[in-house]
């Protein structure tokens, strides 16, 4: 069903990578409500915070011709999903999220940098964008 002329037309918001961070998105963002509140403000806000500009580096890099500059920001994609890890690590010991989210969240980030790390591979690969 997938050909060149409807890959040719994908945008940024239809790649793998997106749609898992969106998605991860979209589950962290119910899952605050139910976070203590001096944990909501602190470690709530900022994986919000982070995944947010993880989206924006996805498109940023999508639209990026030039394959050192692409493998930049696909670099800091990397550096805050590794932050993200950390934090719901963080939220985790903390006691601010239940040991079966942290597995949930944790499982989709690992898929996330699984992608990530394909990317980075296909610009070093590839001689053009």
């Amino acid at each position: 069903m997938e050909n060149n002329t409807n890959k040719s037309k994908q945008t940024a918001h239809e790649t793998p990578l997106f749609r898992a961070t969106y998605k991860l998105y979209l589950s962290w963002y119910r899952r605050c409500d139910t976070l203590p509140k001096r944990d909501r403000y602190a470690i709530g806000q900022k994986t919000e915070n982070l995944l947010l500009e993880i989206m924006t580096l996805v498109v940023a890099a999508y639209h990026t011709k030039d394959n050192g500059r692409k493998r930049e920001i696909l670099s800091q994609i990397n550096l805050k999903s590794e932050s993200v890890k950390i934090l719901l690590r963080l939220a985790k010991d903390v006691r601010a999220i239940e040991q079966q989210h942290y597995i949930d969240y944790e499982s989709r980030l690992q898929e996330i940098g699984k992608m990530i790390g394909g990317w980075m591979r296909q610009t070093q690969n590839s001689s053009i964008g």
